[in-house]
C-alpha cells in the first residue's frame, strides 16, 4: 500500500467515524436504549456502510457519504412515521405480547414470538422468579426484553404497603475524582474547600491526592470517601478462590 493510499484510508476512516457519530446523535439515543429489530438492522447497516467508507479506495468517498446520508434520512423518516402512525408502528416495530397470564403460559403467543420455554424460564429467573405459577403477567416487549409482574403474594413489600413514608432522596454528587476537586459540583451544593478538608481529616485523610473518589449525598448531608489504599487487611476476600 502506497503512502497516498494510507493517507486516503486515514482520512476516510475519520470521515466514517465522525459521520456515524453525527448521525446517531441526530437520530437520538433510542437506538441504544430500545434496540428493536428495526433498530438492530439499522445499526448493522450503519456499521457496514461506515466500514466500506473507511477502507474502500475503488469508489469516491462522496458516494459512500451519500449512501450513509440517505440511509440516515430513511431511518429518521421511519422513526417519524412510527411516532405519527400507530398502525405503522405496529407493522414496523411490532407490539408487546403477553406470554404468561395468571400463571398460565399462552402457547399461541409464544409461537408468534418464536419464544421457547428455555428462553422464558431464563428471563423469569432474571426477574427473580423461578416458578411460572408466581407470575401474574409476563409481557414480551418490542425490544426483546420481558416485563414481569409477580402475583400479589409474591411481590416484595414496599414502604407504602407498610404505611411508611419517606422524604424524596437526592442524587449524590461526585466531589472528588482521582485526587482532583470538582469545584462546580462543590459550588452547586453550597460547599467549600474548608468543609471538604474538615470532612477528609475526620476520616483520617490529610491529603486529597489519597482520595480516589468522594461523593456528597445532599439528603443525608454526608460525604462518602473511597481511598486509593483501602486497607482491607485481614477482611480482604479472594472471590475467585471461592467461586472455584
Amino acid at each position: 500500500m502506497t503512502i497516498t493510499a494510507v493517507i486516503e484510508v486515514t482520512i476516510q476512516t475519520f470521515l466514517a467515524f465522525f459521520s456515524i457519530l453525527f448521525f446517531t446523535r441526530l437520530l437520538g439515543k433510542q437506538q441504544i436504549a430500545q434496540l428493536s429489530f428495526h433498530d438492530y438492522v439499522n445499526g448493522i447497516t450503519f456499521g457496514s456502510i461506515a466500514a466500506v467508507l473507511a477502507t474502500d479506495l475503488s469508489q469516491r468517498t462522496w458516494q459512500h457519504l451519500i449512501g450513509l446520508f440517505l440511509f440516515a434520512l430513511l431511518t429518521f423518516l421511519m422513526e417519524w412515521i412510527t411516532i405519527k402512525s400507530r398502525k405503522a408502528r405496529k407493522v414496523i416495530e411490532g407490539e408487546p405480547l403477553v406470554l404468561v397470564h395468571n400463571g398460565k403460559i399462552l402457547e399461541d403467543n409464544m409461537k408468534k414470538a418464536r419464544f421457547n420455554l428455555k428462553e422464558l424460564a431464563a428471563q423469569l429467573r432474571k426477574n427473580n422468579l423461578f416458578d411460572v405459577d408466581q407470575v401474574e403477567y409476563a409481557i414480551l416487549e418490542t425490544d426483546g426484553s420481558l416485563s414481569v409482574m409477580p402475583k400479589p403474594e409474591y411481590r416484595s413489600l414496599t414502604p407504602q404497603d407498610m404505611g411508611l413514608s419517606f422524604a424524596p432522596e437526592a442524587i449524590p454528587a461526585t466531589i472528588i475524582i482521582e485526587g482532583k476537586l470538582l469545584t462546580p459540583n462543590l459550588k452547586q451544593h453550597n460547599l467549600n474547600r474548608v468543609w471538604i478538608k474538615e470532612q477528609l481529616q475526620s476520616h483520617g485523610v490529610d491529603d486529597i491526592q489519597d482520595v480516589f473518589m468522594a461523593s456528597y449525598d445532599p439528603s443525608k448531608q454526608k460525604l462518602y470517601i473511597d481511598l486509593y489504599d483501602d486497607e482491607l487487611g485481614k477482611d480482604k476476600v479472594d472471590i475467585s478462590e471461592e467461586m472455584n
